[in-house]
């Protein structure tokens, strides 16, 4: 796990059948009133997780979609964290969620809730953090190739020019980084890389 920005950490696992990094990210607050947060955790190895308790724990997980659960229950256990996921992509067979949220909510009281249409789940949300001008995406876009963004492959969704007439959401939101939870993160101009990506 290494600090990508200032106070925000990520660690990799990489897919043989996707080829391509899945992605955690780690908020270190500094801020009494914010939690430490854990966004799409892919598998953390102790190396990891000792470096997370020496930074506080984690008392929040933040899934951005219901296919990004990944290791959210193990960590859970571990750090006696809370989950909070989009309420339409929960199980309601299985419940892992703590808390769900909906399209245009601000969670502990600077990241915005942006729910993307016609993804490949109902519940696929972008977390906007305005402040900083950061976007957490989960599988809305992906970092691939390298410093550009692109869609999942077609069979993943329903209607995949709907998919991409989606993205629009994101058209007047003020962001600089993407940090996305497949492939590689863009750390600035991020904003461009989306547009350029929407006029192809």
């Amino acid at each position: 796990m290494y600090e990508i920005l200032k106070d925000i950490y990520t660690w990799s696992i990489y897919s043989e059948e996707n080829r391509i990094n899945f992605n955690g990210y780690f908020i270190y607050s500094r801020n009494s009133t914010l939690p430490n947060i854990v966004i799409d955790p892919p598998f953390l190895n102790n190396t990891d997780l000792e470096q997370i308790e020496s930074l506080g724990s984690v008392q929040h997980i933040l899934i951005t979609n219901r296919n990004h659960i990944r290791w959210s229950t193990k960590l859970k256990e571990k750090c006696n964290a809370k989950i909070s996921m989009n309420f339409l992509d929960e199980n309601k067979q299985n419940r892992i969620g703590d808390n769900y949220y909906t399209h245009d909510e601000l969670l502990f009281d600077c990241i915005k809730t942006i729910v993307v249409p016609d993804n490949k789940s109902p519940g696929e949300t972008a977390l906007f953090w305005e402040e900083r001008k950061i976007l957490f995406l989960g599988d809305a876009l992906i970092g691939k190739p390298s410093g550009a963004v692109s869609l999942l492959p077609p069979d993943k969704y329903l209607n995949i020019e709907k998919a991409k007439n989606g993205i629009h959401v994101l058209d007047k939101l003020n962001f600089e980084s993407i940090l996305l939870a497949d492939g590689d993160p863009i750390l600035s101009n991020g904003k461009e890389a989306i547009n350029k990506f929407l006029i192809n």
